[in-house]
C-alpha cells in the first residue's frame, strides 16, 4: 500500500503565513484520518504514560518466543565455559584444596598444642599458688623461730655470763637444797627468755590480724591511729607502706599490753595477796605452770575465769583498754579473738615468771628522743638502713629486761644521722 501524505494543521498555518495573510481560526473540516493527526499533547506523554513506559524494548513479536536474558547469567554462562576449556583450572583446583587440607592439619595440630598449653599453665599456676601458701607458713614459722632464738641465745649469753647465787634470791632456809635451788633456777630463766620471746611474736600476729581487720573499716581508725602516733612525729602511708603500719600499731599494743607490769596483777594500786615473798613466788611459779598448757579451744568450752580469775580479770581490762585506745566501735571476729587471747597469755605468762623470783625482774623502757644505746636497745629498721648511723629513738616498739646483772634488750625504731 501507498501512503498518501495527509496535510495537517500546521502545514496550513505555515501556508498562510507564506501568503502574507493572517492565521485564520477557520475550522479544519473532519477526514477520515482525523485520528493521524499530531496534537501537542499527544506528542508529550503525561507523567501516567512516563510511568507506563519500560526502559528495555520489548520485541512483541519474538517476546514469548525469546526471553531476554540477564548479565550475570551471561558472565557466568562464559567463566563456565573458559573454565572448561582451559587445561589448567583442575590442576590449580587439586593444588588448592590439596593447600586447604595442609593447613586445616595445621591448625588442628597447632589446637591441640595449644590446649595442652593451656592445661600446663593452669597446673603451672596451681602449684605456684601451693607454693607462695607454703612459703608463707614457712616464713611465719621461720619468723617466729628467728625470734625465738634471738632472744633464748641472748638470754643465755647473758645467763652464762652472770654467775647466779640461788641464796641471793630463795631463803637457804626454805629451800630443799642447793642443787635443788640452782636447778630450778636455771629452769624458770630459760622460760622466762623463751615466755619473752612468743609474748612478743604473739603480739606481732595481734598486730597483723588487726591490720587486715582494719582494711575493712572507715578511715576513723585509721585517723585514730594518727592521732596516737602523734606525740612521736610520726606520719604514715597506710596504702603505701602497710609494713610500717604493723611496726608501729604493734608498739601502741605492747605499751598497753605492759602498762602496770611491775604491779602485782597488773594493778597499780593492787594489794599483795600473799606476803610471804617464797611463798609468792612458788605461787606465781604454780600459776605460770598451771596456765602455760592453756588453749584457745578450753578457753571456748569454759572461758578464762574458770582457769584464773586473775587472768580473766586481766584479759578484760587489756580489752577495755585496747578498744577505748583505738575507738574500735565493731565487734571483734573470731580470728582476731584468738590471735588477742593468744598475746594476752603470753604477757601474762611473762608477768607470772618475773614475779616468781625475789625481787622480782624488772622491765624497763624507753621514750623518743633518747640517744640509742646498743647494749639496751634494738633497732628494728637495722637490716633496711645499713649506711645510716642510728641516733635516736623514734619510738619504743617492745619493752626490754633486767635479768640479773644483764638485760634482755628492748626494741626501738631509730631516727638516723648520715
Amino acid at each position: 500500500m501507498t501512503s498518501k501524505h495527509q496535510p495537517t494543521p500546521l502545514h496550513h498555518f505555515m501556508k498562510d503565513i507564506n501568503n502574507g495573510a493572517k492565521p485564520s481560526a477557520r475550522k479544519t473540516p473532519k477526514t477520515d484520518h482525523d485520528d493521524r493527526t499530531v496534537s501537542c499533547n499527544k506528542c508529550r506523554p503525561t507523567s501516567r504514560d512516563r510511568e507506563k513506559i519500560s526502559v528495555v524494548p520489548i520485541d512483541l513479536n519474538s517476546s514469548n518466543k525469546h526471553p531476554k536474558a540477564s548479565p550475570s547469567g551471561i558472565f557466568r554462562t562464559i567463566l563456565s565455559s573458559l573454565t572448561k576449556k582451559s587445561p589448567r583450572s583442575s590442576s590449580e583446583t587439586s593444588s588448592t584444596s590439596a593447600k586447604e587440607e595442609q593447613w586445616k592439619l595445621h591448625v588442628a595440630d597447632l589446637s591441640q598444642k595449644l590446649v595442652e598449653a593451656n592445661g600446663k599453665r593452669d597446673e603451672a599456676l596451681q602449684e605456684a599458688s601451693r607454693l607462695r601458701h607454703s612459703m608463707a607458713e614457712l616464713e611465719k614459722k621461720l619468723n617466729k623461730l628467728e625470734i625465738y632464738c634471738h632472744d633464748l641465745k641472748s638470754g643465755l649469753e647473758v645467763y652464762s655470763r652472770s654467775p647466779l647465787q640461788t641464796t641471793k634470791y630463795l631463803n637457804p632456809k626454805m629451800a630443799m637444797s642447793t642443787a635443788n635451788g640452782q636447778e630450778r633456777q636455771d629452769s624458770l630463766i630459760e622460760s622466762f627468755l623463751s615466755s619473752i620471746s612468743e609474748a612478743r611474736f604473739s603480739v606481732r600476729i595481734l598486730s597483723r590480724s588487726l591490720t587486715l581487720q582494719l582494711r575493712q573499716m572507715d578511715s576513723k581508725v585509721y585517723e585514730r591511729i594518727s592521732e596516737l602516733l602523734q606525740p612521736y612525729d610520726v606520719k604514715i602511708s597506710f596504702s603505701k607502706n602497710p609494713r610500717s603500719l604493723l611496726f608501729y600499731l604493734e608498739a601502741l599494743l605492747n605499751r598497753a599490753f605492759y602498762e602496770d607490769f611491775e604491779s602485782m596483777g597488773f594493778q597499780k594500786s593492787g594489794s599483795e595477796r600473799i606476803l610471804n615473798p617464797i611463798q609468792r613466788c612458788e605461787a606465781n611459779y604454780a600459776s605460770f605452770t598451771h596456765l602455760r598448757g592453756l588453749t584457745w579451744e578450753e578457753v571456748l568450752n569454759k572461758g578464762t575465769r574458770h582457769f584464773s580469775e586473775e587472768f580473766s580479770g586481766f584479759c578484760d581490762r587489756k580489752m577495755s583498754e585496747i578498744v577505748a585506745m583505738l575507738e574500735w566501735k565493731r565487734a571483734w571476729p573470731k580470728p582476731l579473738l584468738q590471735a588477742f587471747f593468744g598475746a594476752a597469755k603470753n604477757v601474762w605468762l611473762v608477768h607470772l615468771l618475773a614475779c616468781s623470783v625475789h625481787p622480782s625482774l624488772p622491765i624497763y623502757r624507753v621514750d623518743k628522743e633518747v640517744m640509742f644505746d646498743e647494749v639496751y636497745m634494738e633497732d628494728m629498721g637495722a637490716e633496711k638502713v645499713q649506711k645510716l648511723v642510728p641516733a635516736v629513738v623514734g619510738i619504743m616498739v617492745a619493752p626490754g629486761f633486767y635479768v640479773y646483772d644483764n638485760v634482755v634488750k628492748c626494741k626501738v625504731l631509730c631516727r638516723y644521722v648520715q
